[in-house]
């Protein structure tokens, strides 16, 4: 899937830029979660 997103700045400026979900791996082991487990929350 992909797209564009749109957000506003600090100065209420208008702001987007492309955006891209790729599959990655279906598996759930807790190897493949902490090989992309970011640590965003």
């Amino acid at each position: 899937m992909a797209g564009k997103w749109v957000g506003f700045g600090e100065d209420m400026d208008v702001n987007t830029g492309p955006w891209e979900l790729v599959f990655q791996d279906a598996s759930t082991s807790k190897a493949t979660l902490d090989r992309y487990n970011t640590g965003a929350t």
